[in-house]
């Protein structure tokens, strides 16, 4: 065991490649793209997880456009090592025992980041128990929580990563390990205050959507801890909510430092919670993940150094305009190709025409709808534009599945007018497709419920440049001229691309448009990246250096 950690990442979901199917969306992809940041940086960091069986879901439309979710597998036996290591933690007074499985990332020179996943299938264990372990948050949320925070914790001390400089929790769903160290360092020093834990902790706050922060009945929460001793301090609810346990003002108040994931989320956060200290880290991708192969081979013709260096991609400007276009048609060959071979709706797209991709989770706010708002602008632009759709919706979210029927629906009833695809089952793999492959990413969260928003980032280190609403991470791309085009209501998002985006991408010679597409490599691609992210994390959060 690496004796030598001295940060510990808690998140509820980690998205490090398609084969390990522990992540539902962005909070997992970010938690991913941070692990590999920290391994390229020789940082000396450890995660910690849950092991879920069957996933997120395996999506499918069936033939009324509904998403259907099914298991998804993975063969995490072949893929993780058995530690051979176990802990234990009673809910609803029941021992449960839980198996420790390690996968170890490898960074650009070569140094390991273990990632810890805590497993409950285990025989002695009961039925309602092993479920813990199955699926990303459904079920038995409070128990499952539990599991992350106080059996994380716990999976540490057996693992050997003792006393930790940091304990990092990336989102409340791993809150409760602050109890758990509250009662831990009681017990070992005789004294009970919550200093200790301050000094050690660390909470990265991703949502300014109050239904976003878990809260729980403290009848449920007593329930859950019955038969582990001390857990539940004297002050509890002075530290996390009168009326309920709220995970979020529980980790805002046991933690020496707390940030959002962008600037305006930062604004968002302090007025949700007045009277906290709340700083801000924008958000970050990691480039080499994220760059498609002929991009790759381009910069690494050109830009010595920036796999170990993002910010030298600000050295595209030099790479020769008729190359980076080559390069990203290239890509967009592979994803046209792909797409008519999926697609759903019956649309066939065409490579040459200015392509539009909109993927991510399909929830109201998100405002996926927008493209619709007036039928006779779209099919007025419709033969020089397509679009691309993917996402999912919470099985338990009924809006969010309606939404992705209406989109589906429109798009086949506007075959003849504008061909609109939808892709089932957006995972890692059909997002590496989309945003190196598109021409440009909508993205429209209504403000100011976009805390960062990442996927207009990759795209960015593609040449693909954002069409965004002005929230979250686009804000600060605008302010340093980041190769995107801004909207502020449907009427702009019409005027934009059929007076300026569309003149531009079809013009002859194609400069402005390749000139944009090096802004978004150059200026976003090199700053909105989790090597810049994980420094000042390093700097602000960890006091390392």
């Amino acid at each position: 065991m690496n004796k030598d950690i001295n940060v510990a990442y808690f998140s509820a979901e980690v998205g490090i490649n398609e084969s390990i199917k522990t992540y539902s969306g962005g909070l997992g992809i970010l938690a991913g793209d941070t692990i590999k940041a920290m391994a390229d940086l020789e940082v000396p960091f450890c995660a910690m997880t849950l092991l879920y069986k069957y996933g997120f879901f395996k999506q499918e439309i069936n033939d009324e456009d509904r998403q259907q979710e099914l298991n998804d597998p993975w063969d995490y036996e072949s893929i993780l090592e058995d530690t051979g290591l176990e802990t234990s933690l009673t809910i609803r007074n029941t021992k449960i025992i839980v198996k420790i499985w390690k996968y170890e990332y490898t960074g650009e020179t070569g140094h390991k980041v273990p990632i810890y996943f805590l497993d409950t299938h285990h025989k002695e264990n009961p039925d309602w128990a092993k479920e813990l372990t199955e699926h990303l948050y459904v079920g038995d949320r409070i128990a499952q929580e539990l599991l992350l925070g106080v059996g994380g914790y716990r999976a540490l001390e057996v693992l050997g990563h003792t006393d930790l400089g940091t304990y990092h929790m990336n989102e409340g769903h791993s809150a409760f390990l602050t109890l758990e160290m509250y009662k831990d360092l009681g017990e070992k020093t005789g004294v009970w205050e919550n200093q200790q834990v301050i000094d050690k902790c660390v909470f990265t706050t991703h949502t300014p959507i109050p239904a976003g922060h878990d809260k729980f009945e403290y009848s449920d929460f007593y329930n859950a801890i019955e038969g582990e001793d001390n857990l539940a301090p004297w002050h509890l609810k002075e530290l996390a909510g009168e009326d309920k346990l709220n995970m979020t003002k529980l980790a805002l108040s046991l933690t020496r430092y707390t940030n959002a994931v962008s600037r305006k989320h930062a604004q968002v956060s302090r007025e949700m919670f007045p009277g906290r200290d709340i700083d801000y880290i924008t958000n970050g991708i990691h480039t080499t993940t994220w760059t498609c192969s002929y991009m790759k081979a381009l910069y690494d013709n050109y830009i010595l150094g920036w796999r170990e260096d993002s910010t030298k991609l600000r050295d595209v400007f030099k790479i020769p305009n008729s190359e980076i276009f080559k390069a990203h048609n290239q890509a967009k060959e592979d994803l046209i190709n792909h797409v008519n071979s999926v697609n759903i709706t019956g649309a066939k797209l065409d490579s040459k025409v200015l392509t539009i991709g909109f993927a991510r989770r399909f929830i109201q706010y998100k405002d996926a709808e927008m493209i619709f708002s007036n039928l006779d602008d779209l099919k007025r632009v419709g033969k020089k534009v397509q679009f691309i759709f993917a996402g999912k919706a919470h099985k338990h979210d009924g809006l969010g599945k309606e939404i992705m029927k209406r989109i589906i629906d429109r798009a086949k009833d506007l075959k003849d007018d504008i061909s609109i695809a939808f892709i089932e089952n957006y995972n890692i793999a059909v997002a590496k497709k989309l945003i190196s492959g598109c021409d440009l990413w909508l993205n429209t969260p209504i403000p100011p419920n976009e805390a960062s928003g990442t996927s207009g980032m990759k795209g960015a280190v593609n040449g693909c440049s954002h069409f965004s609403r002005l929230d979250g991470w686009a804000i600060e791309s605008y302010e340093m001229n980041g190769g995107g085009f801004p909207i502020s209501e449907y009427a702009d998002f019409i005027a934009t691309l059929e007076y300026k985006i569309i003149p531009m991408f079809n013009s002859e010679n194609k400069t402005s448009w390749i000139e944009q597409m090096k802004s978004s490599i150059g200026n976003s691609g090199s700053y909105f990246n989790t090597h810049r992210m994980a420094k000042e994390y390093l700097e602000k959060a960890y006091k390392l250096k």
